[in-house]
């Protein structure tokens, strides 16, 4: 589980290791989850919809101190140290337990650590283009590798050698505890007045985009073999397919201008996706849907960060926003299967998706216009 931050962090990056193998592991616990839903299901005897509970109350605790961190504290090596100390002693307990209700409580705890080891991952690199992308390809690197490793742990023991795993790997970024030189603090903000209000827009556009790309994502399986006839082995070289598109993307050191137009893009995908009745054209707006979105995240990280008068707490609310939406998007997908169908649910998230793109775009051209000045005159034509 080691390979995807050390080829994250191959090559000339920049970004100091601690911190690419603590979002590496962050994105793990998070791909993992699905994966070990069916053995704790059989585990503790419980129903899908009690399962489903695990990925809530993780994604909770994420939200909590996504939200918190950058307010009530600042990065620092203690922090980080405390973060994966208390992400191991999580998973290593959970890979031992046999009552349900504490499983719902370290998974919450493990949660909690995810989130300020998130938080502290991208407050290293925040407002730097560069850096951004060499934590945010970590993600797609993980689709591709990482989640392999885990259905192999599941298929040679159960969900307990998952965490246990899990548990071991949790240490590894402690042999290079960060210095954070240079991440973004608490006390950086400008103090006159509050948030930027572009931050407030940038933030729920990226809720909007997680919410519908969550809603598609989570019932994909379901449109692939319902409406495509994609097996779900197929499917899964598709998704692998998604995350290998979106490497490059995020690896990406140059200008993102327009980001917001990309994400557009994968509202399109959505759509796209979730209409069409072609194998081909259904798989191939799948990953480009991957490339498109890691264009545009760390474009609008690198935005938010310029318009932002509090970046250390809004390193936070990006990934607490994005997190809200991944807990309410398989609950909107759910009710518009329900209530209509598979194109219903495309449309309805893609158009989601691409209003939350628009937001980005007026945004970006707002705050270009800004930087320019009013004494610049305006470009010909």
């Amino acid at each position: 589980m080691q390979i995807p931050f050390r080829l994250a962090a191959a090559g000339r990056g920049t970004v100091e290791v601690g911190l690419i193998a603590a979002i590496g592991v962050a994105t793990a616990v998070f791909m993992s989850t699905a994966l070990v839903l069916p053995g704790l299901i059989s585990a503790f005897d419980i129903g899908p919809g009690a399962a489903g509970f695990v990925s809530g109350v993780q994604l909770a605790g994420f939200v909590v101190t996504s939200f918190l961190a950058g307010r009530v504290t600042t990065p620092s090596p203690r922090l980080f140290v405390l973060a994966m100390l208390v992400l191991a002693g999580a998973n290593l307990t959970t890979a031992v337990i046999d009552d349900f209700a504490a499983l719902l409580v370290l998974r919450f705890i493990a949660g909690l650590a995810l989130g300020v080891i998130t938080w502290l991952s991208w407050a290293g690199v925040f407002g730097d283009p560069r850096r951004m992308g060499e934590i945010a390809v970590v993600g797609p690197i993980a689709g591709v590798v990482a989640s392999p490793l885990v259905g192999l742990l599941v298929e040679a023991g159960s969900f307990r050698w998952v965490y246990l795993a899990l548990g071991v790997v949790s240490f590894v970024p402690l042999l290079w505890i960060p210095s954070f030189e240079g991440a973004v603090r608490s006390e950086d903000r400008v103090r006159s007045g509050r948030g930027a209000p572009a931050a407030y827009v940038l933030i729920v556009a990226l809720a909007m985009l997680s919410i519908g790309g969550s809603a598609v994502f989570v019932f994909g399986g379901v449109i692939a073999e319902s409406r495509l006839a994609i097996s779900p082995g197929a499917y899964s070289l598709v998704l692998a397919g998604n995350a290998a598109a979106g490497i490059p993307a995020a690896r990406w050191k140059g200008d993102r201008p327009l980001t917001g137009m990309w994400l557009i893009s994968c509202g399109l995908c959505a759509v796209i996706f979730a209409t069409t009745s072609i194998a081909v054209v259904g798989a191939a707006a799948i990953i480009f849907w991957g490339f498109a979105f890691w264009v545009g995240i760390p474009g609008t990280y690198a935005l938010l960060s310029r318009v932002s008068r509090f970046p250390a707490e809004r390193a936070g609310d990006a990934q607490g926003a994005m997190a809200v939406g991944r807990i309410l998007g398989p609950i909107l997908g759910g009710s518009l299967i329900a209530l209509g169908s598979e194109i219903t649910l495309g449309i309805v998230a893609g158009s989601l998706m691409a209003a939350g793109g628009a937001a980005i775009v007026m945004t970006e051209l707002r705050n270009h216009r800004a930087e320019l000045g009013p004494g610049v005159p305006p470009e010909p034509g």
